[in-house]
């Protein structure tokens, strides 16, 4: 037997090409020569490591990097097969093939069942080159293969992960069997979990019914000239809620042109949507505001007693600012109304030195219809105070006090009361402008009622207005600043 062995012996390679890099065990230094030999004379680039020892074999498996295994079938401390299971278990990817001299028919399909590539008996070692170059070229193929797949793979998961990220559910659907495959995501844009049937039956079925025709036409489209499907419709839910999903696609055609299938994404936008119709129903009530706000300034000019140039322009100025801070205060709240308390607060800072008002009553929110004719009318009322009631003497205070009935949809009962003024006389002998503009505001804008009670310990009035929010905003759209002259 001959002395253990480990050696590198070099087969010339082509500078084009890399060496094969093959791990040979072998007890025997003639039948290696031999190995080495006929692989050379094909001219078949590699690199070979003898060895000749289990731990010697075992060391040059843990280090790695062969492209094939070759081995003998009966060595001196081990056989072929647990050769073939160490290789296996070690380097479980290279190719593994029997060189030996004894190996029968039976041990040659044994060993193959066990993994092994392939198996040449040395009394034929012309086959070995032919054998090795197929077996590093099936190696080859499949690394390229499992790069392919682990590629593959990673695209994919890349993939779900921009869809999930996006909030895009994958679609796919073949026309002729009308079979459906749909994403988690794109189920739960339909309202279906992930475990619930979803065919395409279903999908058809979810669709808003008066938005089927429409999205059916548009994939007929779709199918018919070849473009983009691209819809945006609404979805009821199992659950019976709403939602808006736009479905993006394109068709799949067969090589003589035959539609096969359709794919794409959903995306739910249900946000979006609702943005957009709150986009345009604010654009709609700024318009109305700011149309109304104009009625209400040339109403204002046109009505204002003029004969005191420097009165007039006072009373203009104050009518216009009470609108500006009625439109500032709807604008913060994004024109969904505005809190009586702020309004108020806000528009008898003008008038006010100091702690000489007391706010009292519950939160209410005015719909924006109704915010504009209360500023107004408090402002009259203010006006009304600076010149002849409470707030025309240091000591005067005022009290504004309100409370609903009904609830939010109810009425709204204010009442302003004026102490420490001086003293009331009584009714007073005409009915001024201020009086018309409160009285076109509440009644006449607003379907409210107001009442005025002169009594010696100063101004009382009652405003009555329902809190309707359909109402208030029909009557502010369709009611004009006009009413200021009624019963002039």
């Amino acid at each position: 037997m001959t002395a253990p062995i480990s050696a590198e012996i070099a087969v010339d390679a082509p500078p084009e090409r890399a060496a094969c890099r093959i791990l040979h065990l072998e007890d025997s230094l003639i039948d290696a020569e031999l190995v080495t030999e006929y692989l050379s004379r094909t001219g078949l680039p590699c690199s070979i490591h003898l060895v000749t020892t289990r731990p010697t074999y075992s060391a040059a498996l843990v280090a790695g990097g062969y492209d094939l295994i070759l081995a003998d079938y009966v060595l001196p401390d081990f056989d072929g097969l647990e050769a073939l299971a160490l290789a296996r278990e070690l380097a479980p990817d290279t190719p593994f093939i029997f060189v030996s001299g004894t190996l029968g028919e039976e041990a040659a399909v044994e060993a193959v069942r066990q993994g092994a590539t392939d198996y040449i008996v040395k009394q034929r070692l012309a086959r070995l080159p032919i054998a090795v170059r197929r077996a590093v070229a099936e190696a080859e193929a499949r690394a390229g293969q499992r790069e392919t797949l682990a590629a593959l793979r990673e695209s994919e998961a890349r993939l779900r992960l921009a869809l999930e990220a996006g909030r895009l559910g994958a679609w796919e659907l073949d026309l002729r069997s009308h079979k459906l495959e749909a994403s988690p995501t794109c189920r739960a844009n339909f309202g279906h979990a992930p475990g619930m049937r979803f065919t395409y039956d279903d999908l058809c079925a979810a669709v808003h019914p008066d938005d089927r025709d429409r999205m059916q036409a548009a994939m007929d489209r779709s199918v018919a000239e070849g473009v983009d499907y691209d819809i945006e419709y609404r979805v009821v839910g199992p659950d019976g809620a709403l939602h808006w999903v736009q479905v993006r696609g394109r068709p799949v055609y067969a090589v003589d042109g035959t539609p096969v299938g359709m794919a794409g994404v959903t995306l739910d936008v249900t946000e979006r949507k609702l943005a957009e119709e709150r986009q345009i129903l604010l654009s709609r009530e700024v318009d109305h505001r700011a149309k109304n706000a104009l009625a209400v300034v040339q109403a204002a000019l046109r009505l204002t007693p003029k004969d005191d140039v420097q009165s007039y322009a006072r009373a203009v100025e104050g009518r216009v600012g009470t609108l500006a801070r009625v439109q500032t205060l709807l604008a913060q709240e994004s024109w969904n109304g505005a809190g009586l308390h702020t309004l108020l607060q806000a528009e008898l800072a003008p008038f006010l030195c100091g702690p000489r008002a007391d706010l009292d009553g519950p939160q209410v929110v005015l719909p924006p219809g109704m915010a504009q004719p209360l500023a107004m009318a408090a402002h009259e009322l203010a006006t009304n105070a600076l010149k002849y009631g409470a707030l025309s003497v240091p000591g005067g205070r005022l009290l504004v006090s309100w409370r609903l009935q009904g609830g939010v949809t109810g009425v709204l009962r204010l009442r302003w009361r004026e102490t420490g003024g001086p003293p009331v006389p009584g009714l007073p002998s005409r009915r001024g402008f201020g009086s018309r503009v409160l009285d076109g505001t509440v009644r006449g804008q607003l379907g409210g009622a107001v009442s005025l009670a002169w009594k010696p310990s100063g101004l009382v009035c009652d405003i009555e207005v329902p809190l309707d929010r359909t109402m208030q905003a029909d009557r502010a759209a369709d009611r004009s600043p006009e009413g200021w002259e009624d019963e002039a």
